[in-house]
């Protein structure tokens, strides 16, 4: 009685034991898949844009973004300054993005795009850097 007392313990403790393992599994994976890529975070700003959704736009960039004509021209920093450039572009419903070509590589995102305003288009290489879900900077090569 004693042994069979004991593989019945040795038994739940290797039931447990499963049970626990495939949990944390299954809540490492959820978690893993709540953390946008990179490219998540550009195309949902690529998203917001377009739907003129500029509360959701804003929070996809960090307080501190820096943006710049590349390579090294700085624009502005801090979402106040987006704020200014596109708050009103956004109420006024004049500006859309139509991206041609997408790739990416870690923390970086590069866009060709063009951007419409009021019917005028400029096409765009827009390099975006994604660090901790938020765009970190973003560097403009403009069509000449």
């Amino acid at each position: 009685m004693n042994i069979s007392h004991s593989k019945k313990l040795t038994m739940k403790a290797l039931t447990t034991s499963i049970i626990f393992f495939i949990s944390f599994i299954f809540v490492t994976a959820q978690a893993q898949k709540l953390t946008p890529t990179p490219l998540e975070i550009v195309n949902k700003r690529m998203d917001f844009y377009n739907q003129h959704n500029f509360i959701e736009f804003i929070k996809l960039y960090s307080p501190d973004v820096e943006i710049y004509t590349y390579p090294d021209k700085l624009l502005g920093t801090g979402t106040d300054n987006i704020t200014s450039i596109f708050k009103p572009k956004f109420i006024a419903k004049s500006i859309k993005v139509e991206i041609l070509s997408q790739m990416y590589n870690g923390n970086y995102v590069i866009n060709h795009e063009i951007v419409s305003e009021n019917g005028i288009q400029t096409k765009y290489i827009s390099i975006y850097e994604v660090k901790d879900s938020l765009i970190r900077s973003v560097k403009f090569v403009r069509d000449k």
